[in-house]
């Protein structure tokens, strides 16, 4: 009777054993599945702050930047960690703690980049704001420069124009010569042999002082040129002249006389026209009358 009891009680123990071990065998599956649950979750959550530092660099590598290598080369290292961690099967508490680990140095590593691109756009900006107010002195400078060169056309314009050279008291008169070669004042077309022509070329201290040509031309009543030696080009027009000289003239009133020789077998009565070529311009004109001689003495 006692074996029986005691049979009874070891089947009841074993059964409470036996359901006390299914018991905990179920528990600790629960519990285990939720951690892995747990690990699965948190390495998605590793997985999603990879990819949002991704999608920083891809916006700052939009913006375009002199720390273009850098950030490719470090949103590269991102990708292939966020990779391996993807294709890592095996997950574990380990595991999750790396990687935070590594999230955390990729993330200061950020941080510090971000900060030297967001170093270098300030100073971009400021420079950029440099090269504008300096464009714009620029300008201003230019604009300046443009009305002083104006105003410098204008002052050497009037200075030039005030430096060109006039005369005065521009006359001329027939001259025939004596058997002794002297000469001597006539009206006669058939005596004359020559024109005395004299000026004055007044002081103008604008002027450069040295050697200044004077050419003249002598025209007859019917606008031939007399004597002709060669041309000058006055003005872009060239003109035959009569006769040539140099004058040094060095800032003061300066008398000029010359004698033109004419051949007084080619003269003609009538109104005979003197001009004057200084420097290059026409600064005077004067008139002499050739008569016929008186009787075909004088």
């Amino acid at each position: 009777m006692e074996n029986k009891q005691s049979g009874k009680v070891i089947t009841i123990l074993l059964g409470v054993l036996l359901v006390a071990v299914l018991g905990y065998t179920f528990y600790s599956n629960a519990e285990n599945e939720k951690m892995t649950a747990d690990l699965e979750t948190e390495k998605a959550e590793i997985k999603s702050d990879l990819n949002k530092m991704i999608a920083q660099y891809d916006a700052k590598l939009a913006e375009g930047t002199s720390l273009k290598a850098k950030l490719t080369a470090a949103r590269k290292d991102i990708i292939t960690y966020r990779d391996s961690l993807t294709n890592e099967k095996k997950i574990s508490y380990n595991l999750i703690r790396r990687s935070k680990n590594r999230v955390y140095s990729l993330d200061a590593k950020n941080k510090a980049l971000f900060a030297e691109l967001e170093a270098l756009r300030v100073e971009n900006k400021k420079l950029n704001t440099e090269i504008v107010v300096a464009k714009e002195t620029i300008e201003t400078q230019a604009v300046e420069n443009a009305k002083l060169t104006g105003e410098n056309k204008v002052l050497v314009d009037k200075v030039a124009i005030g430096a060109v050279l006039n005369i005065s008291n521009l006359s001329a008169v027939a001259m025939k010569k004596l058997s002794s070669g002297a000469l001597k004042e006539t009206n006669r077309y058939r005596k004359t042999d020559a024109f005395r022509i004299s000026f004055k070329i007044n002081k103008n201290e604008l002027t450069l002082s040295g050697d200044k040509p004077a050419y003249f031309v002598i025209k007859d009543a019917a606008g031939t040129v007399v004597s002709a030696k060669g041309k000058i080009n006055i003005n872009g027009s060239e003109l035959y002249y009569s006769d040539t000289t140099v004058i040094d003239y060095q800032n003061i009133d300066t008398e000029v006389i010359i004698i033109t020789d004419v051949n007084r077998k080619e003269t003609e009565k009538g109104a005979y026209t003197i001009s004057a070529f200084l420097d290059g311009k026409a600064v005077g004109n004067t008139t002499v009358q050739l008569k016929e001689s008186f009787l075909g003495v004088f």
